[in-house]
């Protein structure tokens, strides 16, 4: 019955997707265009931010979704702090989601949304690891940021230090990408000169601390 019931949810996934072809490339063409992104939150209205939050909570489970170009479209529209603190909630309301479901239901589940290739190489990546490593690889463009809450889920981590590790990591990862956003090009060379220096900060910080306390980035 089960196998039937699922053979049913199959064949009308496939018959939908075929009756809502034409919508559903315009959709993934509008993705793709910051300025229509853009466009299209200004005239949401008061709606906006409610329609953003859903989306970039979703983008942690569906990879076609620009969390991106959502993120630095956040703070063009609403400015710096408004975009950064709308971003950061909903990025961190998805990583957590992404994070319980993956621990409650398993393997399984994660290999719905990530490939199981990539959580077995990330697997073996992060085993043994805690809150810096997590929080460094939800903001560095090397991690698969998304697919590293599924990770966690399914390691070791305390849903404390994850979830301490997921503040810090999707915090930088907003800083940046709303005054990207806010600022453009009015930040100069000097601006993307300090934010590089920023990011390279983190990194030697993250050093730092595993020297000097490895229990900070122990499950």
């Amino acid at each position: 019955m089960k196998k039937i019931f699922t053979a049913f949810l199959f064949i009308s996934a496939l018959i939908a997707a075929w009756l809502f072809r034409t919508p559903m490339m315009n959709l993934l063409g509008w993705f793709g265009n910051r300025e229509a992104v853009v466009h299209s939150i200004q005239q949401l209205g008061l709606w906006g931010p409610v329609v953003i939050f859903i989306l970039l909570v979703l983008q942690v489970f569906l990879a076609f979704i620009p969390g991106q170009a959502l993120m630095v479209a956040c703070g063009y529209v609403y400015g710096f702090w408004v975009g950064f603190l709308l971003s950061w909630f909903s990025l961190f309301v998805g990583g957590q989601a992404a994070f319980f479901l993956a621990r409650r239901y398993g393997r399984p589940f994660a290999e719905r949304w990530i490939s199981p290739d990539v959580l077995s190489k990330w697997d073996k990546a992060a085993s043994g690891q805690g809150i810096g490593f997590f929080a460094l690889s939800l903001v560095l463009p090397i991690f698969p940021n998304d697919a590293m809450c599924y990770v966690a889920g399914l390691g070791k981590i305390h849903p404390r230090r994850f979830t301490i590790a997921n503040s810090l990591g999707r915090g930088l990862a907003c800083f940046f990408t709303s005054a990207a956003g806010a600022f453009g090009s009015q930040l100069g060379w000097q601006g993307w000169l300090a934010i590089a220096i920023a990011i390279v900060l983190v990194c030697l910080g993250w050093l730092v601390v595993k020297n000097l306390n490895p229990k900070f980035l122990i499950a």
